[in-house]
């Protein structure tokens, strides 16, 4: 029984880990993105760019959520 429950336990934190990193480079995009829009005035397509990674990530983020919430790894409230 100590088996299945260590089993159990290792992908939960390596989907927590997973999702913060993912959260912290959409933070790493916005302020780069920001940056760009401050630097170059609109003269490059590099906020545009950033923009994109940025939703690119948010889309990630959102089917990690799903896919703990299905697979049962993340329970709501608890």
């Amino acid at each position: 029984m100590i088996r299945f429950e260590f089993a159990v336990k290792v992908p939960l934190r390596m989907l927590d880990i997973l999702i913060i990193v993912v959260m912290v480079a959409i933070t790493v995009s916005l302020a780069g993105s920001l940056y760009f829009l401050v630097r170059d005035r609109g003269a490059t397509h590099r906020t545009v760019t950033a923009l994109s990674v940025r939703v690119g990530l948010a889309i990630v983020l959102l089917a990690l959520l799903a896919f703990g919430f299905i697979t049962r790894f993340m329970i709501p409230g608890s």
